[in-house]
């Protein structure tokens, strides 16, 4: 086995993709062993084992066979990405401790909350619940969840122009059954009065 193995070895120094594709599977088990022992997770174990045959192919002029196998520095190699790989995670892991996240409030709910107090809210729901199902629907698409009338044209099969018409009467409906003016000032606070 240690003579196939070292003839295996020089066609991967003569760059032959299934000479190392062959030491891989003669490997690769081992080396995830050894990686599962110096890591906590599988799917760091899978990582180190990866570097360590890229490492393997990166700098396949200077492993060193140790009777007739490369399996002794396939597991050396492991054991220092593994280290480093560790050393790298506790040194992420000291500067996000010591980095002060400054929270900056969001005042978007106080200015929503100070804009539609609850008489408020109460009446633009009714008003919007008293709209049709139609007009709901246009008012939602295009205001509230402010996507372009020629995308909800496409959502629902119909022209950009008839959206856009649509819309139009349906603020205006809106408008109406809040009274002008609140109308006017709520529907420009939700994205427009056109």
């Amino acid at each position: 086995m240690d003579d196939d193995e070292h003839l295996l070895w020089q066609r991967v120094l003569a760059g032959d993709d299934d000479a190392f594709a062959a030491v891989f599977d003669l490997h690769a088990s081992r080396v995830h062993r050894q990686a599962r022992r110096l890591v906590e997770a599988r799917a760091d174990a899978e990582d180190v084992t990866a570097m360590v045959f890229f490492e393997a192919w990166r700098r396949r002029r200077s492993v060193r066979i140790v009777n007739g196998s490369v399996i002794g520095w396939l597991l050396v190699t492991t054991t220092n990405v593994a280290r480093n790989r560790e050393r790298s995670r506790i040194r992420y892991e000291g500067l996000l401790r010591k980095v002060r996240v400054e929270t900056v409030p969001d005042h978007a709910d106080e200015v929503l909350d100070s804009f539609m107090r609850p008489a408020v809210r109460g009446r633009v729901r009714e008003a919007f619940d008293g709209l049709s199902t139609r007009d709901q629907e246009i008012l939602a698409l295009c205001v509230l969840e402010e996507l372009a009338p020629a995308d909800v044209a496409r959502l629902l099969h119909v022209p950009a122009g008839t959206v856009r018409m649509r819309l139009s009467r349906a603020k205006s409906r809106l408008r109406a059954a809040l009274g002008e003016d609140h109308g006017r000032s709520t529907l420009a606070g939700l994205g427009g009065t056109s």
